[in-house]
């Protein structure tokens, strides 16, 4: 897709210099812009991504203030209403936490996923799609064993499943989560048929080429690898890395 490793980490290197730049800023909407750029792909050194998330999520809440005093003038019952501003804000401690879990900053990362989780609760429902999504991710970094990870998960698979349906993104992820806590806690043919249920899912809702269904591919190898059935395994890895060629080009430096 990039032409090479070289080009690809100089568009990386690019990216992340303007990152840099436009982090010295205080003009919302030039930061607004920058969330399409914060993401884990386009960058080489995560830290940054907590760095630039950090600036963002700062600068919204810098704004509201004034958008209080506004508010303040009109009637009670209209401040339950979803305010789009605090939403935002959510949306900026969601990345957030994500980013301080990739670096392994597990306190930041439970603050603000806790944070994203209540105020998801409060401005949308406990059982509206953000709010379930960041109680799955609330969920895996929170459980002290495998055990009460994989018992809240599919308690989780069952509230979406009754708030969302079988084949939301959400589900899925949490799908995927599940069986990965099976497989890790040695119950193979558990996560197998959680992993091809998400599969199934995932082929539906994404497409047989999309980056979560290659995981997905890549999760029912690595369980069959588990239990040395190194042919169903091979036949698993082999689809995944096809799909990662396709979609990224065989030079493509996270192709393996």
């Amino acid at each position: 897709m990039w032409g090479g490793r070289g080009i690809y980490c100089t568009v990386r290197d690019a990216i992340e210099q303007q990152v840099l730049r436009i982090m010295r800023l205080e003009d919302l909407v030039k930061l607004r812009a920058l969330t399409e750029l914060c993401s884990p792909e386009f960058f080489n050194d995560p830290s940054l991504l907590v760095l630039a998330w950090r600036r963002i999520l700062e600068v919204l809440e810098l704004a509201m203030p004034e958008e209080k005093k506004v508010r303040g003038k009109k009637k009670k019952q209209e401040k339950k209403k979803t305010d789009p501003r605090k939403l935002e804000i959510l949306d900026a401690c969601a990345a957030l936490g994500n980013a301080c879990n990739e670096v392994e900053d597990f306190d930041d990362a439970r603050r603000y996923m806790k944070r994203t989780k209540e105020g998801y609760e409060e401005q949308l429902g406990h059982d509206s799609e953000k709010a379930l999504d960041a109680t799955q991710n609330l969920t895996m970094i929170t459980c002290s064993s495998e055990g009460e990870a994989i018992e809240k998960l599919r308690y989780l698979v069952k509230r979406c499943e009754r708030a969302l349906g079988e084949e939301n993104v959400v589900i899925l992820e949490t799908l995927n989560a599940l069986g990965g806590r099976l497989r890790e806690n040695g119950e193979h043919e558990k996560a197998i048929n959680v992993h091809e249920r998400c599969l199934a899912g995932r082929m539906n809702v994404l497409g047989e080429d999309h980056r979560n269904t290659l995981g997905t591919l890549n999760n029912l190898g690595n369980v069959y690898k588990n239990l040395k059935n190194y042919e169903k395994a091979l036949e698993y890895f082999e689809r995944a890395l096809e799909g990662k060629e396709k979609l990224m080009g065989k030079n493509h430096p996270e192709r393996s």
